[in-house]
């Protein structure tokens, strides 16, 4: 862990071993180098105490918003989680940190959620995350009682997608080779930003005409990674980007890996006066297969869905069948 972070590391000190990590301090504006002595005189222990100190702070001091979440945070710290809900927490520390959970109701996190400029699933996602944290807390007795975390409602869940029209015209306008090899990979294999940002050459099959979206070593989340058959528009821009290529990852350029073509998107977006992110790539093939006849069963185990029923939530009014056995029972005498 780095301190650049304003995490933790173990140095020597007086013979010893200290905790070191920096701190905000409010009164100059700016991170303060802090050190505590550690008992333990061999690095591993050191270590250890130190992890534990990280995790549950000095007995002496209270059970804040800002403890219990470096605590549970710590907890997490090996989990695919953890990164989400690490940034997830830079935005709410300025608000919670100091909060003593006792005096948390449902005022205070309606007034939370007027502080943040976001959306509400943002802000959901936040208070979950507090709730989350609580309820470590309790289980590991830091504290007693916790009252209930209000979540703001969810609006209602919109599929954006793109016509062929405004594909097209989104598509001529992104201009880097990699963004454009980026979006044909996500229109035709509808698979999530991070799983094709990792993609690397040694997973994509010419021979079988697959492309294995699950790395060595990845831990199954709930956002499953799929192999998808390689369609027969994509095989050309991956058989470019393939000869083309100069280091192992599909996506990248002059031989370094690419971690995001958000800005390459806002700009096609701004010249093509078509709105697009990475993620829209990913509704609009699955519409457009919806739209093909495409059953949903199929549709869902492509995408790599658990079953069916997100896939038929979000997709299935784009079939052209959709309801049709209703409509034409309802004519019908027995």
């Amino acid at each position: 862990m780095s301190e650049a972070e304003n995490e933790f590391t173990v140095q020597k000190l007086r013979g010893g071993f200290a905790l070191v990590w920096r701190e905000w301090s409010e009164d100059e504006g700016k991170f303060k180098r802090r050190r505590r002595q550690l008992a333990s005189e061999d690095r591993q222990s050191a270590e250890a105490e130190a992890r534990q100190l990280w995790q549950t702070g000095d007995e002496r001091d209270p059970w804040t918003v800002g403890r219990i979440m470096t605590g549970y945070l710590a907890s997490i710290a090996g989990k695919p989680s953890y990164g989400r809900r690490k940034d997830a927490w830079k935005a709410m520390k300025p608000f919670w940190n100091a909060v003593d959970p006792a005096v948390i109701d449902e005022a205070m996190c309606r007034s939370y959620r007027g502080s943040r400029p976001v959306e509400n699933s943002t802000v959901r996602y936040e208070l979950m995350q507090l709730s989350t944290s609580l309820n470590w807390a309790m289980g590991k007795g830091y504290i007693s009682s916790r009252r209930k975390v209000w979540l703001p409602d969810l609006p209602e869940r919109k599929t954006r997608h793109l016509t062929r029209e405004e594909f097209s015209a989104f598509f001529n306008a992104v201009h880097a080779d990699h963004a454009k090899l980026y979006a044909q990979i996500g229109l035709y294999t509808m698979a999530r930003p991070t799983a094709i940002l990792e993609l690397t050459w040694d997973r994509v099959d010419f021979m079988r005409g697959q492309i294995d979206f699950t790395p060595s070593g990845h831990v199954r989340t709930a956002k499953r990674r799929t192999i998808v058959p390689i369609a027969g528009d994509l095989l050309p821009w991956l058989q470019k980007g393939f000869t083309a290529r100069t280091c192992g990852y599909v996506i990248e350029r002059g031989g370094q890996r690419i971690h995001s073509v958000k800005k390459a998107f806002q700009a096609a977006s701004q010249r093509s006066n078509v709105h697009a992110t990475p993620y829209t790539l990913r509704h609009t093939g699955a519409v457009w297969a919806a739209e093909a006849g495409v059953p949903m069963a199929e549709l869902a185990q492509f995408m790599g869905h658990d079953d069916d029923r997100t896939t038929q939530q979000h997709y299935a009014r784009f079939s052209p069948d959709y309801l049709r056995g209703v409509a034409d029972a309802i004519g019908k005498t027995a």
